[in-house]
């Protein structure tokens, strides 16, 4: 198979997909430079041989109408008849299956590199096939080229930790997770595998059975212009809301690499246990678990080499960004379940809620430790909470913490830590949450301060906020009736006004103010009142949804809006003493100055608890931070 470019300036970059079924390559792509991987085959191509068909089967790139692929560099494709072509070669080595001619296998040895989110590799030959990680030689590498050491003291010790089944080479060779040391044996910085270790064999931790789920969000960027993939180039897709899970080819872009990386996964011998379309177009998921201890680190380090894979065949790149596009869409998290035994037993419910605590009181540690670029992703908007709050509810994605229904409802169960950034460390999320929740013992002090912490939503108490709630729902009640009669008052008057507006002179002949009933004031009440009911009820509802939200930006919303609607109530009810003070007024009137006092006086309560409630939630976040 020939790929030839028609413009002299190109150079073209050839590679294939993988379609994994056991261990073997199924079917392979070249790629022409285009964002969607778009291709005909020239109507004056023939197939050769079956290797071709299968080539190409799986082909959809757009080309010409003489078989031209339509791309930036205007390239054609065209298939050989000879089946020594230099692709065919190729393909037949990369197939090759040496098994029944040796012994030896080949170990593609992984570790990650000086930024601590990449991963490094290289291949050496072993003289029979292995079964434990001890059974492997130690290795060693230039950590100077890899930002991890000295040149002049440049060696780093591979230790071999973790052995999956290569699905890229098939047979018995093996992808080999390991950590770094120096020639001393000292673990190097940027093994954090080495502490993770120490903590998951510490004994409290091994007779808990620590279980983890990682929900790994990534997002597929066009070469070059490193731009999600199916975007269009500089432009912006459709608004999120159909890409989540969705299917299309509108609005699915990159299927087949979530797929070929779902089989390897598979093959390797990782704990996958699913995948998804993520809500921003271009982004994926895949998810790793239960795993137990720093099984689970492994796991997502291994997954995430393939997927580095898989996406360097596709002539596609991998972002683990946390906030890959800024703007109104999703960033990419890398969300973590975890369980202890105590937890999915009977009373586990408190048992989390006691790891909650603890949490709370270290969340700043934990931010630190979860990714690089996590504010960018944490601004409570996007089903996140904000970096600067610690938070947690039940079935609330806008949290730090979430808890399953359930979990709550059986009692027992799981947490879920939303803040992990999509580029974290495994091993350091997955210690970390150990030891937070059972090795670290905070003092009698630190856990006021995280009882604390854990009520900044409840303002200063939970009968403070259950007595701001309920005075917020009375007044809706209470304004709706004054926005009732003074409606009523007001229809009233106008049918009235035109009986004797004929009399009256201009400019009072064109805006009458006159009610058939009543005293000199009582137009005055009326109006004040409608305006007053109009906005304490629209107060009074939104009030009630910042009080469920909780948070200090709500509560500043909901003070400052409860002090303006107590003004103005207080102003009508002000003039209601007027007219009562003239006499002369009949029971509607009546009823009306009677409900502007008593909800001028629950508003001023409502109000004050709100301010409480915000000076308060303004002072345990000072002392949180």
């Amino acid at each position: 198979m020939l790929l030839v470019n028609e413009s002299p300036c190109s150079v073209v970059l050839q590679d294939i997909i993988l379609q994994l079924s056991g261990g073997r390559v199924k079917m392979a792509q070249i790629l022409a430079p285009s964002a969607q991987w778009q291709m005909r085959i020239a109507k004056n191509c023939t197939d050769a041989n079956s290797l071709t068909t299968k080539t190409w089967s799986s082909l959809v790139m757009k080309q010409s109408k003489k078989g031209a692929v339509k791309s930036s560099g205007r390239f054609k494709v065209c298939a050989l008849q000879s089946e020594n072509s230099t692709i065919n070669r190729l393909e037949q080595l990369l197939n090759l299956d040496v098994t029944p001619y040796t012994d030896k296998i080949i170990a593609e040895y992984i570790w990650i590199g000086g930024s601590g989110i990449d991963v490094r590799s290289k291949s050496r030959t072993i003289s029979k096939p292995v079964e434990h990680p001890s059974e492997l030689p130690k290795w060693n590498y230039d950590g100077s080229s890899t930002g991890q050491a000295p040149g002049e003291d440049s060696e780093v010790i591979l230790y071999p930790q973790a052995i999956f089944k290569d699905p890229f080479r098939g047979g018995n060779n093996i992808l080999v997770i390991c950590d770094a040391y120096t020639p001393a044996g000292e673990p190097i910085p940027t093994n954090k595998r080495h502490r993770a270790a120490q903590i998951f064999s510490d004994q409290k931790v091994v007779a808990e059975v620590p279980w983890y789920g990682i929900e790994q969000e990534y997002t597929l960027l066009q070469t070059n212009v490193k731009w999600p993939l199916g975007w269009p180039v500089g432009g912006y897709p459709g608004p999120q809301g159909p890409y989540y899970c969705g299917a299309g080819a509108d609005k699915s872009f990159g299927r087949d690499i979530s797929d070929a990386h779902y089989k390897a996964c598979l093959y390797a011998g990782i704990n996958i246990s699913g995948t998804n379309g993520e809500v921003m177009p271009g982004q994926w998921e895949f998810q790793v678990g239960p795993s137990v201890g720093i099984e689970a680190g492994d796991h997502i380090w291994c997954a995430r080499y393939l997927l580095e894979r898989i996406t360097e065949q596709a002539g596609v790149v991998l972002s683990l960004d946390p906030k890959p596009i800024e703007g109104d869409w999703n960033g990419a998290g890398c969300h973590t379940n975890y369980s202890t035994k105590s937890m999915r037993e009977e009373g586990g419910f408190e048992v989390i809620k006691k790891a909650i605590l603890n949490l709370s009181l270290r969340h700043r540690e934990h931010i630190s430790a979860y990714g690089e670029g996590n504010e960018r992703r944490l601004t409570g908007k996007h089903e996140t909470a904000s970096i600067n709050t610690f938070s947690w509810g039940v079935a609330n994605r806008g949290c730090s913490i979430r808890v399953g229904r359930d979990t709550e409802k059986e009692g027992k169960g799981y947490l879920e830590d939303r803040r992990p950034a999509s580029n974290m460390d495994p091993y350091v999320v997955t210690a970390l949450l150990a030891e937070t929740t059972l090795l670290w013992e905070p003092t009698l002090e630190a856990e006021a301060l995280a009882a604390q912490k854990l009520s900044l939503k409840a303002m200063a108490s939970g009968a403070g906020k259950s007595a701001a709630f309920v005075l917020l729902v009375l007044n809706v009640f209470l304004y709706f009736i004054v926005i009732a009669i003074a409606a009523w008052a007001v229809n009233h008057g106008i049918e009235k006004s035109l009986e004797t507006a004929s009399v009256l002179s201009i400019p009072a002949r064109i805006f009458p103010i006159y009610f058939p009933f009543g005293n000199m004031a009582t137009g005055y009440v009326v109006i004040l009142s409608l305006f007053a009911g109009v906005v304490g009820f629209t107060t009074s509802v939104t009030g009630i949804n910042n009080m469920i939200q909780s948070d200090a930006p709500n509560l500043h919303a909901a003070a400052a809006s409860s002090l303006v609607t107590w003004l103005l109530t207080l102003l009508a009810m002000g003039l209601a003493c007027k007219e009562i003070n003239i006499g002369w007024t009949e029971s509607n009137l009546r009823t009306l100055e009677t409900l502007l006092i008593i909800v001028s006086g629950t508003q001023l309560l409502c109000t004050a608890a709100i301010h409480a409630g915000v000076d308060d939630a303004v002072a345990r976040e000072r002392a949180f931070f």
